[in-house]
């Protein structure tokens, strides 16, 4: 089992988790759902689609969030925040708390939607994670590397 704790304080910022690999996003029998669930015609779902079952974690080799640049072959905004995120269960972090910068809280209807960056601090002030919980995207937490120490 592995603990995550805050680079700054060391404060435990997960409870114990176990290592997986990170569920491939073509292949749904790999990703975990709380239950099945009907999508309504506006495209939301019953219950969320979520990346990691609780108590699980993966490490993304992938850049991930922002900033975005523009990838020249196919003209879409390709992600380039850090690689190396630990990617877990939306509900899996303890003790983390709201940005306090109301900016990097944005979301829509339903939650937080991480597309500015971090948007979850430690109780010492440390900016921790990107919280991904709003209807229309993967549910998942993602702690950023360089602010979290692995403890096995």
């Amino acid at each position: 089992m592995t603990v995550f704790q805050c680079r700054a304080c060391h404060r435990a910022v997960t409870a114990p988790v176990t290592e997986r690999p990170l569920p491939d996003p073509d292949r749904d029998d790999e990703w975990y759902r709380p239950k099945a669930s009907a999508t309504y015609v506006n495209g939301h779902t019953g219950e969320p689609i979520v990346r990691m079952a609780p108590g699980t974690f993966a490490v993304d080799p992938e850049p991930s969030g922002p900033p975005y640049v523009l990838d020249g072959s196919s003209g879409l905004l390709m992600e380039s925040g850090p690689s190396g995120t630990i990617v877990l269960g939306p509900g899996d972090g303890i003790g983390l708390e709201a940005h306090p910068d109301v900016a990097m809280r944005r979301g829509y209807c339903c939650g937080m939607d991480g597309e500015w960056g971090p948007n979850l601090v430690c109780t010492c002030g440390a900016v921790i994670a990107t919280v991904y919980s709003d209807c229309y995207q993967v549910q998942e937490l993602r702690l950023q590397p360089d602010a979290v120490e692995r403890c096995d």
